[in-house]
């Protein structure tokens, strides 16, 4: 016992804050001792890691790929798992402790049946139904026998007069098409059919993984509440930080601008300097020189009689 109350009490301590406790075995899995993780993780990846697995994946065609056992939570709130081990009542699960494949204390979200099914969808894909002690029975013997022994209990049934309603059908359609099992206990419940209940999975050849665990205690999901809500407060605080630092740049940048615009005052912005007129006024000069100029040598007449003695000087006319 000295075992399961160590996990009890290491739980109970870790447990104080946000965790609660989980117990792994793997069908095939045969450990010299289970390996303890006292590093936080949360549900999702415990499943993923638990579920997405070879032989789970074959154990769902033939059987149950898990069954996870929550222990809810005491009348004051507190966590039930711890309770329970710490007072002996799971004789049964303190022998098979040692089999045990892996022992998490600090396992995130596990705040109620509902979470760890959702999370149980989203890790593995498979078909998840909550289930209490009796219909986990009836599920694991149902596995046991052939198709037509089935066939032939239901037709015994109806037969004898033993119909069952619509919802009642969909109800255990459901069961006998599920994956994954999550089997939710209270205190309420006998301790003894608990832990043989428990026992009974482990041994089982149809089942491959089995999980135990606990409903975390109502403090510690009030406390997780409030955590999550000052983290989202001093996000929304950084946000509106960032917010207002943009805005304190934008404003720096329009003083910078009108401070440029300060410092350009007396200059004027026309749309020709005196370099381009000078050049402009320059080239209409040359155009009307070049153009008075061939317009003159184009007046020049030239000689057009020709004799063979030129008059002597002085007498040219």
């Amino acid at each position: 016992m000295k075992y399961l109350l160590s996990v009890a009490t290491a739980a109970l301590s870790i447990g104080l804050t946000t965790a609660a406790p989980a117990i792994v075995w793997k069908a095939g899995s045969s450990p010299a001792s289970p390996s303890h993780v006292s590093e936080q993780i949360d549900t999702l990846s415990l499943l993923d890691a638990t579920l997405n697995n070879d032989d789970s994946a074959a154990a769902s065609s033939t059987g149950l790929s898990a069954v996870i056992f929550l222990v809810g939570r005491d009348a004051d709130g507190s966590e039930g798992l711890v309770s329970m081990a710490s007072s002996g009542k799971l004789p049964g699960v303190q022998k098979k402790h040692a089999h045990a494949d892996s022992i998490h204390y600090h396992v995130d979200g596990v705040e109620s049946s509902r979470t760890v099914a959702k999370d149980a969808r989203l890790s593995g894909g498979m078909n998840v139904v909550e289930v209490a002690l009796d219909e986990f029975h009836r599920k694991l013997a149902s596995l046991a026998q052939s198709e037509q022994e089935e066939e032939l209990v239901e037709d015994a049934a109806v037969e004898g007069g033993k119909k069952v309603n619509k919802a009642e059908q969909k109800r255990r359609r459901a069961i006998s098409e599920a994956d994954v099992l999550i089997v939710s206990v209270t205190d309420k419940d006998n301790a003894a059919a608990i832990d043989s209940s428990i026992v009974k999975a482990i041994d089982s050849k149809v089942v491959q993984n089995v999980i135990l665990s606990s409903i975390r205690s109502t403090d510690e999901v009030k406390r997780s509440r409030r955590m999550a809500v000052v983290d989202k407060m001093n996000k929304s605080a950084r946000s509106a930080s960032a917010g207002r630092r943009r805005r304190l740049d934008e404003d720096n940048e329009n003083n910078n601008d009108d401070g440029n615009q300060q410092q350009e005052e007396g200059v004027y912005y026309v749309n020709m300097t005196p370099n381009i007129l000078a050049g402009i006024l320059f080239f209409f000069m040359f155009v009307m020189v070049t153009h008075l100029g061939l317009s003159c040598m184009n007046m020049i007449e030239g000689q057009d009689v020709y004799v063979k003695k030129l008059p002597a000087i002085g007498r040219e006319v």
